[in-house]
């Protein structure tokens, strides 16, 4: 049985998803709010899998919320339930440690296929972003190999310095490849660069 948390602070959809996945077999809400400050207590009392989480509750930013989420709870997947199509929102997500995005214009279907997806620790993205942000297809390719290796060495924890010497460039050179890398993937400093290095399984 799945074990779902449901963080979404508009009630009528909270109810809705409940009522969509009560009718799921192999599915179960064990809770629900809809307060961004009680989704970390209600994680710690109650055995989850899955949190359908979204993005702008009131009390804590989903963003911030995922990043502390997989840092406590790695084995838990998050969803994240959103309004939003901005290019960046995605990213960051992402980098966060989000398994899925997903957009709440979508119909349920979609939310049904999404699940099981993330559940079997593959990434979803919303099918109504594909023609927007080509983000499943395309993000790889945006980092050049050069900036690969340099985001390895980064999430290595090797210093500007010593990336140079490893890879015979100047400390400019380095500084610039990861002022790109930020830039590129919408994060904003080593900790964040070593965080989707991991997420991408890179190390």
């Amino acid at each position: 049985m799945t074990k779902i948390v449901i963080a979404e602070d508009h009630t009528l959809i909270r109810e809705g998803l409940r009522s969509l996945l009560a009718h799921v077999a192999g599915m179960e809400i064990v809770a629900d709010t809809g307060s961004g400050a009680q989704v970390e207590e209600l994680l710690l009392q109650t055995p989850t899998d899955l949190l359908l989480l979204d993005l702008d509750l009131p009390g804590c930013h989903g963003i911030t919320l995922t990043t502390r989420i997989k840092q406590s709870h790695p084995h838990i997947k998050i969803l994240i339930l959103t309004g939003s199509t901005d290019h960046n929102s995605v990213r960051q997500a992402f980098a966060a440690g989000a398994d899925g995005y997903l957009l709440k214009l979508e119909d349920s279907s979609e939310l049904l296929e999404a699940i099981p997806t993330v559940l079997a620790d593959r990434r979803y993205v919303s099918k109504l972003l594909g023609p927007l942000t080509h983000f499943q297809d395309n993000e790889d390719q945006a980092v050049t190999p050069r900036e690969q290796q340099i985001l390895k060495l980064v999430a290595a924890g090797k210093s500007s310095q010593e990336i140079a010497d490893a890879l015979e460039l100047s400390v400019f050179t380095v500084r610039k490849h990861k002022q790109n890398l930020m830039a590129k993937l919408s994060l904003h400093n080593a900790v964040e660069l070593t965080r989707y290095a991991m997420h991408q399984g890179l190390l």
